[in-house]
Parts: C-alpha cells; structure tokens; sequence
C-alpha cells in the first residue's frame, strides 16, 4: 500500500519538471518570434513620408503666399468703406478657410496614408520572417523598455522603403 502512495507523488514531480522544462524552451523559442520598433523613427525614415511631405508642403507653402500677399493688399487699403475692401476682406476669409483645409488634410492624409502602406509592409515582413508579435513603441507608450536585441525598426524601414521604391 505505501509503495502505491510513492507513485502518485513521482508522477507529480515528473510532470511538473516536464511542464517546467517545456516553458522554459517554449520562452526561449518564442523570444525571437515577438519584437517591437519604433514608430516615428520608421514614419519619419520612410521614403513615402519623405516623397509626400515634399510635395504637399510645396502646395501649402504656395497657398501660403497668396494668402500673405492677399494680407498685405488688404493692409494697404485705407478706405474701409471702399467695395474692393469688403471683397478683399471675403477673399481673404475664403483663402484663410481653403488654407486651414489644405494644412489638415495633409496632416490627416499623410498619418492615414503613411500608416497604411507601412502597416502591409510590417505585416509581410512578419510573415516572412515568421514574427508572431510586432509591438510599436514610440518612447512613450505601452512598451517602456525592451531589450534592443529585439529592437527590429531598421530591417522594418529598410524593407518597407526597398517595397515602396519598387524593390524587392
């Protein structure tokens, strides 16, 4: 009867060594599959970002001028009852509005835009290199620390940036 107690309690241990030892290598098989990178060094680094900003900040530093020009002919009027005053003035308030637009979709379509294109990027660079987890940091946010062994934001930038150049 006591020998049959004994085999309850080595079953036990034996399984737990098992469990143990099966975690222990599941974590150090797993810590390669999650990683993280940081997102405004990859926002900022990624050729789209770079090629959009160009172009849209030509446009709005265009409108831009008009719009001081637009102040500096109003200034100089000194009739205020004058009709081309009040025209002015609406015209200005037209321009002043189609700026402010101008200046928020390109914010709002540049961050949807960007983010986009680097979210399928990053999804088939984790595909590929059979990532489980991509956590995104950005020095502030949910991941304070990581090791910088797992930090993967440049291979992510240049992959990214060699997709959207054409390049595979």
């Amino acid at each position: 009867m006591n020998r049959f107690n004994i085999h309850p309690t080595i079953n036990t241990i034996v399984l737990v060594i098992v469990l143990i030892t099966g975690i222990i290598y599941g974590i150090q098989e797993n810590k390669q599959e999650i990683v993280y990178i940081d997102n405004i060094k990859l926002f900022n680094g990624f050729n789209m970002t770079k090629d959009i900003k160009v172009i849209e900040e030509a446009k709005i530093k265009k409108a831009g001028k008009v719009l001081d020009s637009l102040y500096v002919i109003f200034k100089s009027i000194n009739d205020k009852e004058n009709t081309s005053f009040k025209s002015l003035q609406q015209q200005i308030a037209k321009k002043s509005k189609a700026f402010q637009e101008l200046q928020d979709n390109y914010t709002h379509n540049l961050s949807k835009n960007v983010w986009d294109r680097l979210n399928n990027y990053i999804k088939v660079y984790a595909q590929t290199n059979n990532l489980k987890i991509i956590l995104g940091t950005s020095g502030n946010g949910n991941v304070m620390f990581a090791e910088e062994t797992i930090d993967i934001t440049n291979q992510i930038l240049e992959f990214s940036n060699r997709k959207y150049e054409g390049n595979n």
